[in-house]
């Protein structure tokens, strides 16, 4: 068993739809994203320049890629450019924060560079982190850019906010406020299953997704329609026509609404379940094996490739990994071993591949005992 973030503290992130009242108010937060990309690449080009010359002759000083070091050399860039100096310091430098771990993770893993921020392929993002911000009910308050207003009321008013992260999606802004709130203490367990498209508690419930087969099949023709139109290439430098932009915000239109039903029904499920309960058991999967392709390859080919692509395809919309985090953060999260479990009786422990009936029921060989599968597994992995 693995346990993990056994805290009593957790981080909770809302995210809101944010106001700027005023059109100066939009365009400058437009600016900070602007400007959080130019210093990512800027910062980015220098480190890597500096890199690359010490890798051809280690007599070369080595790049300091320390958050601290960081801040300093943008200081003094931020002397340099005047409209630098029109926009918040604090979360303008903090995106050096992501860029130090960045770097941190590539020597550590020997993966290559952090990569660029491009314009069209990037989605910009800036983080106001503690004492650049604060938060009264609906009224947010950010450094150098005044007074907005949030969508909803602060659920947590007695949690203290630790930092917002502001992103532009769809020509609309978005604020994701993070908050320190207390675990739940009050040692009830329960067990989780995940399926696809649904997940079955120890208490016999199982809880489906929303039904988002119109939203994908709209998507799905957006992307057919992209696919007909002047796409963009960077490497013959050949810009995407107007109508391919257009057919691209209709596409990212309404992935941005199903990827907001998923997380909110993640959300809300894993916030009642962490009201309640202070463990919650789940197995360990693989999820990246499990959703590897079927195709095989030319010297030996796979079996059923189309069936298995489709059984993929729904494990990745469910969002088992993002549920898993929601619930890991919200509540103390305890991970076991899955062998057997869809198997095993619950009532007297007999395992036999027989007991599976079907993929809905089961029936033990033994006992007698007949009920839902997916409900007699997660009752083994809750006990």
């Amino acid at each position: 068993m693995n346990g993990i973030y056994n805290n009593s503290m957790y981080n909770r992130s809302i995210r809101y739809r944010l106001y700027p009242l005023t059109s100066d108010k939009a365009n400058l937060l437009k600016q900070c994203l602007g400007a959080t990309r130019y210093v990512w690449n800027y910062f980015l080009a220098e480190n890597q320049r500096i890199m690359e010359a010490y890798r051809a002759d280690p007599s070369n000083p080595r790049p300091n890629t320390k958050f601290f070091s960081l801040g300093k050399k943008f200081t003094q860039l931020r002397r340099t450019k005047d409209w630098l100096g029109e926009l918040p310091f604090n979360p303008i430098r903090y995106v050096l924060k992501y860029q130090a771990d960045a770097w941190q993770q590539c020597f550590r893993s020997g993966k290559g560079f952090p990569k660029f921020k491009s314009r069209w392929y990037d989605t910009d993002s800036v983080t106001f982190p503690t004492g650049s911000f604060k938060l009264n009910g609906r009224s947010l308050h950010l450094e150098k850019i005044g007074q907005v207003v949030i969508s909803d009321d602060n659920p947590y008013a007695d949690s203290e906010p630790v930092s917002v992260v502001i992103r532009e999606e769809c020509r609309k802004f978005y604020a994701t406020v993070c908050y320190a709130v207390e675990h739940n203490q009050n040692g009830e367990v329960l067990g989780i299953d995940r399926n696809v498209g649904q997940f079955t508690t120890s208490e016999g419930e199982i809880r489906y997704l929303p039904d988002l087969s119109k939203l994908e099949s709209r998507r799905h023709r957006y992307q057919r329609m992209m696919a007909r139109r002047q796409q963009p290439d960077r490497k013959k430098e050949i810009k995407p026509s107007h109508r391919y932009l257009k057919a691209k915000q209709l596409a990212a239109k309404t992935s941005h609404k199903i990827a907001h039903i998923r997380n909110d029904w993640q959300h809300q499920e894993s916030r009642r379940i962490a009201d309640h309960f202070q463990f919650v058991v789940m197995e360990s999967l693989n999820t990246q094996g499990m959703t590897r392709s079927a195709k095989g390859t030319i010297e030996q080919l796979g079996k059923h490739v189309r069936a298995k692509s489709g059984l993929n395809r729904s494990i990745l919309a469910t969002g088992w990994s993002s549920f898993k985090l929601k619930l890991a953060y919200k509540a103390e999260l305890i991970e076991v071993e899955p062998k057997h479990t869809s198997q095993k009786c619950h009532q007297c422990g007999h395992i036999e591949k027989e007991n599976r009936k079907t993929q809905s029921k089961f029936e033990c060989v033994s006992c007698g005992y007949s009920g839902n599968a997916d409900i007699n597994a997660t009752l083994n992995r809750g006990l």
